[in-house]
């Protein structure tokens, strides 16, 4: 997921890269860019809380991306 945008999107700087999964109620977080690719990746199921890297003090539930 996210193989070929992930290190255009690392190399151009953005800190926080999200992909939903819709079907698998999953999201997948890329963080820590570098010039090749992210350094850091993690996936979260439904039940987790996310925050943003720029707004830490902002809470996303993973249950609320999802119809």
């Amino acid at each position: 997921m996210g193989k070929q945008k992930a290190p255009l999107y690392a190399k151009a700087g953005i800190n926080d890269y999200w992909i939903l999964d819709v079907n698998q109620r999953q999201v997948y977080v890329f963080r820590e860019p570098s010039l090749k690719g992210y350094n850091l990746e993690f996936i979260l199921q439904e039940d987790a809380t996310l925050s943003l890297i720029a707004f830490p003090e902002i809470e996303v539930q993973i249950s609320q991306l999802f119809p």
